[in-house]
């Protein structure tokens, strides 16, 4: 009798520790499919640095998003770089911009929400005033069509050339009609543009790249792109794949990043080079 009470114990434990390891397995299965899940996620950058972007990968660390930020040289790497996958998001680009490379290219990628406005500028280290720019000034544009064509219409509206107003928004070198001081236009890389100022009296230049080669707009700009909040078809976004516009690591992103902490980060990192829309 006593050996069949030992028996029936010890079956009695078991099944006890058995039914404990299960929900234990159970418990530790929900918390890895729920709870302590975690998105890596990869955002495409223009520059070298992000003093907003680090906020928001901070933030969304312990909201179970891994935010890694990549840094890209050239315009055109971050559309393609999106579309093929190698990155999730990016942010460094304005509406046209994306149009653009969405017609042209067949990306499948779309804009998920509006950041700033960063106003194009011209910029100086040895003049004041436009007045002082000599005749057969080499000026530096940057060479992507949106941005070229939005420099152009920027140097028209400083006075210094004419563009064919039947090329609209977008204009290229070859619809400049008047250009009295004889410029010479160079087309190069954006972020190539400011050592161009060693050599030349004048260039145009992206607000990040001015802030990032250490330039303020608005105290080394010799003129500025008129900064009016939501009329400027220059807006910048950040963009996502269409397939992953309604995923929950994108919206965890988007809600971090529309806050009032990030808008006065951004006023006091960009020295006046962007300006919230939100």
């Amino acid at each position: 009798m006593k050996k069949i009470t030992s028996l029936l114990l010890t079956l009695i434990l078991v099944l006890s520790l058995v039914a404990c390891s299960s929900n234990q397995d159970t418990k530790t299965k929900e918390e890895t499919t729920t709870g302590n899940e975690r998105h890596k996620v990869k955002i495409g950058l223009i520059g070298s640095d992000s003093v907003v972007w680090k906020h928001v990968a901070d933030v969304v660390k312990d909201k179970g998003v891994d935010l890694e930020i990549v840094y890209f040289d050239s315009y055109p790497l971050p559309n393609k770089a999106l579309d093929s996958g190698d990155i999730d998001l990016n942010a460094f680009q304005h509406h046209i911009y994306l149009d653009k490379e969405v017609e042209q290219f067949g990306y499948k990628i779309e804009a998920v929400g509006d950041t700033s406005f960063a106003p194009l500028g011209i910029y100086s280290e040895t003049i004041k005033s436009l007045d002082e720019l000599e005749d057969g000034q080499t000026v530096a544009i940057p060479d992507d069509v949106t941005n070229g064509g939005r420099a152009l219409k920027l140097l028209e509206a400083a006075g210094l050339i004419k563009v064919d107003e039947d090329a609209g928004v977008l204009p290229t070198v070859a619809d400049v009609k008047e250009n009295p001081k004889n410029l010479k236009l160079l087309e190069i890389s954006a972020s190539n543009i400011p050592a161009t100022l060693a050599e030349n009296q004048i260039a145009v230049i992206n607000s990040g790249i001015a802030v990032d080669a250490g330039y303020q707009p608005g105290e080394d700009t010799v003129f500025l792109e008129e900064a009016v909040k939501g009329e400027n078809p220059y807006i910048n976004l950040i963009a996502a794949r269409t397939e992953d516009k309604d995923k929950e690591w994108l919206k965890i992103i988007l809600d971090a990043y529309f806050t009032p902490e990030t808008k006065a980060i951004i006023e006091e990192d960009s020295k006046g080079a962007s300006h919230p829309v939100w």
